[in-house]
């Protein structure tokens, strides 16, 4: 997937489905967010960027903390929505910018902190965006990145990446944290702590209807869910309840340090 193809699929998939975000629990309250702002660890002082915002949660939760946050997204019906969000919660040191998250349009060695949330998966160069990152965070500077990660094992990273793509286009890849680990490193930050410890628990028919996935892509990611391997069962903790399915998708929160 080329980087103007990526950018476009992600655009369309959350420009049409920027709503159900707004209402997302996995996005709102999931664990991560609190553990993203407690690693973070934002000053009052600080200038925050908080990049493929979607709806604004992780800003949001950053700005009580910070001297102000820029919430920063590819789609633009994901920071409409964000922005109403805002308002409804009064909160008055965000600022919101359109833009690719591997073209930032920041000035070198602009902010203290650059916080990123369940999106990585989605983008077109992992790299590029943590170079990017690198280049305006002041030295000093801090990243936080959580994502959705698979396992060491491929088998489950196999089939991790085949339901995650069949049920978003615009997904690109759910790394394994030795991934992350290498591309932190080769953007030249330094890995200060990572945690394990946390999941996005998720129920199969709100991701689907979330991600507005066709009735004929549900039939098949039924069919993987019921027939899914031993080892994706376990490192996946996939169980049935009737009809449903439900599901943790392991994620990742590092923090690195631009020296």
């Amino acid at each position: 997937m080329t980087e103007d193809r990526g950018s476009l699929a992600a655009q369309q998939q959350f420009g049409r489905q920027a709503a159900y975000y707004v209402r997302s629990r996995a996005h709102a309250t999931g664990d991560s967010l609190q553990g993203v702002v407690a690693l973070a660890q934002p000053a009052s002082t600080e200038r925050a960027l908080d990049v493929a915002t979607g709806t604004g949660f992780t800003a949001f939760a950053v700005a009580p903390h910070a001297a102000y946050v820029v919430a920063y997204d590819l789609t633009q019906e994901m920071l409409r929505e964000a922005i109403a969000l805002g308002q409804r919660r009064e909160i008055a040191n965000v600022r919101y910018v359109q833009g690719m998250a591997e073209g930032l349009p920041f000035p070198d060695d602009t902010f203290d902190l650059f916080t990123c949330r369940t999106a990585p998966h989605h983008f077109a160069s992992v790299p590029q965006f943590l170079a990017e990152a690198r280049r305006v965070l002041r030295p000093g500077g801090r990243l936080v990145v959580a994502d959705t990660v698979t396992t060491e094992d491929s088998e489950v990273d196999r089939w991790q990446n085949r339901v995650e793509l069949l049920r978003d286009p615009s997904h690109v890849r759910d790394y394994a944290p030795s991934e992350w680990l290498r591309f932190l490193a080769g953007a030249g930050l330094t890995v200060t702590e990572t945690v394990h410890s946390y999941r996005t628990h998720l129920s199969f028919f709100d991701w689907v209807e979330r991600s507005g996935t066709p009735p004929e892509a549900v039939v098949e990611l039924r069919r993987l869910f019921l027939s899914a391997p031993p080892s994706v069962v376990r490192a996946l903790q996939v169980r049935a309840e009737g009809e449903e399915f439900h599901f943790a998708w392991p994620v990742l929160l590092a923090r690195a340090v631009k020296q």
